[in-house]
């Protein structure tokens, strides 16, 4: 009984024993944590002063000024300035000949530009008197055997007036007798160039009035060469006369109509007639009136 109460209270102090030195350790390591708190705490601390102090300080500072900057006027076309030229400057008329001056100065009526070389005016094309301000020219000329007498005359003619095309004009030759057709071209209208114009002349020189006359077929060959409704071409048709029957010549009329409402509504076509008979006086310038052209009668 006395061995069992011992047992119990030496177990009691053992029990206690040990809570107390848990507690001694805790109470350590819990000063030991606090005093680092506090110790880094004080390394962290904001300073303090006065109210007092910090105006005195404040007051006695120098105080730096801030800087000025100059603002700087800009102008946008300051940078990439452009010197401006007077007229005189531009073209240096100081320097310029009095004719040169006189090539472009105005003339003095009013309306009306003068200009020292003529070359520069645009010109009328001309053949056997009749006139036309149209670029694109194709002549038709009759070179059956009736024209043998007058075909140097109408030869010389032709040359002075494709001499006479300037470089934006087009043209070409249709020769019509020996019972065919004769062309300067391949059916395509070609610039007064100055090849182009000693072309043809080497193929006028080269026509021989010869055959029948074939007027039907030359002119719907020109028709055709100059189609198209934004095409303004002239048709130059000079001869001597048809060989034609009534019925032959109400349907070469009606053809004619036909061919240039429907390929040549812009096609105008002058009429040359060379010492014709009144008959055919009158079918060319009927042809001529479809056309919107003249007739011009050539002879005594």
């Amino acid at each position: 009984m006395v061995f069992a109460g011992r047992r119990g209270s030496v177990k009691f102090r053992a029990a206690l024993v040990s809570v107390l030195l848990h507690l001694v350790i805790l109470a350590v390591f819990g000063f030991f944590n606090f005093s680092q708190l506090t110790s880094t705490t004080k390394q962290q601390s904001v300073p303090t002063g006065k109210i007092s102090q910090v105006k005195e300080l404040i007051q006695t500072a120098s105080i730096i000024p801030k800087p000025k900057i100059k603002k700087q006027s800009y102008n946008q076309f300051t940078k990439n300035s452009v010197k401006l030229l007077q007229i005189k400057e531009i073209f240096n008329t100081g320097n310029i000949a009095k004719e040169q001056l006189d090539f472009i100065t105005p003339s003095n009526r009013a309306g009306e530009i003068s200009f020292s070389d003529s070359s520069f005016l645009p010109r009328d094309v001309e053949f056997f008197g009749s006139r036309t301000e149209r670029r694109k020219i194709c002549y038709v000329v009759d070179c059956s055997g009736s024209m043998q007498g007058v075909f140097g005359q109408v030869c010389k003619n032709l040359k002075n007036s494709i001499e006479s095309l300037l470089p934006d004009h087009y043209f070409y030759i249709i020769f019509f007798g020996s019972d065919r057709l004769m062309e300067s071209g391949d059916g395509r209208m070609v610039r007064a160039t100055s090849e182009a114009k000693s072309s043809a002349f080497k193929f006028i020189d080269m026509a021989q009035p010869a055959g029948q006359t074939n007027a039907t077929a030359a002119l719907e060959r020109a028709i055709k060469i100059c189609r198209g409704k934004d095409s303004f071409s002239v048709i130059y048709f000079l001869t001597d006369g048809f060989e034609l029957t009534t019925e032959e010549e109400l349907r070469f009329r009606q053809k004619i109509t036909n061919l240039l409402r429907r390929f040549g509504p812009n096609t105008q076509i002058n009429t040359i007639g060379f010492w014709t008979a009144s008959d055919d006086r009158e079918i060319l310038e009927v042809i001529a009136k479809k056309g919107g052209g003249e007739f011009v009668l050539v002879g005594d």
